[in-house]
């Protein structure tokens, strides 16, 4: 299923790959995954799981504990904390996240337009990881986090003030948010976010400590 699906997987060295799929084995079988209203098949947790792996590159023996359950929805659904339609959702206080499948499918069907449900969500797990209290927390470095921080303000506000941005608009929503849309851009459009805005590419490199732009290892 890697070698066939996972993009980020098949550019890796042999020994990185083999640290990609025990994460994806870790996340298969470790995490509870629920379905609502499907049926989670096993290339579906895999495929999901490889999208958490594709993050966490840089930090091998992180596992999100925090986050121990998956819900996958088959389409975009209604949720009753926020009443609104949703195609993914982050719940740090249940340690849950959910993925709509038909969207998550759409994020990996067009790999370069920057939308992908999978790496969004993901990133907001990571995100919220980093600061909750469990023993595989702080795993950021903190002068580049706080110079992560510094860039955020700024580009946000440049996107709140109609200004243009290598991110789409949504970015600007909050801090969680912007991190999410970056690392969508970061995976999905390396060279273009790398091009268009250096500094905030290579403070989220150092950040997840991979770099999607560098050739794949022969």
């Amino acid at each position: 299923i890697l070698e066939k699906y996972a993009v980020q997987y098949q550019r890796l060295s042999p020994a990185a790959q083999h640290v990609f799929e025990q994460k994806v084995a870790h996340f298969v079988v470790e995490k509870q995954w629920v379905g609502v209203g499907i049926t989670v098949a096993l290339e579906m947790k895999v495929m999901i799981a490889a999208c958490a792996a594709q993050l966490l590159q840089g930090f091998p023996e992180l596992e999100l504990r925090h986050f121990t359950r998956i819900a996958v929805y088959p389409k975009a659904y209604r949720s009753h904390l926020t009443d609104r339609v949703h195609q993914g959702e982050v719940r740090p206080v249940t340690g849950l996240i959910i993925i709509s499948w038909e969207d998550f499918l759409r994020g990996y069907a067009h790999r370069h337009d920057a939308h992908n449900v999978g790496l969004h969500e993901m990133a907001h797990a990571l995100w919220f990881e980093n600061g909750i209290i469990n023993g595989e927390d702080h795993f950021f470095d903190a002068v580049v986090l706080a110079r992560w921080k510094g860039l955020t303000v700024e580009e946000t506000s440049r996107i709140r003030r109609g200004k243009e941005s290598p991110l789409r608009d949504y970015a600007g929503t909050n801090e969680a948010e912007f991190f999410a849309v970056a690392v969508e851009y970061f995976f999905e459009r390396p060279k273009a976010f790398k091009e268009t805005s250096p500094a905030l590419f290579d403070c989220l490199s150092e950040l997840l400590r991979t770099d999607p732009s560098a050739p794949p290892v022969p």
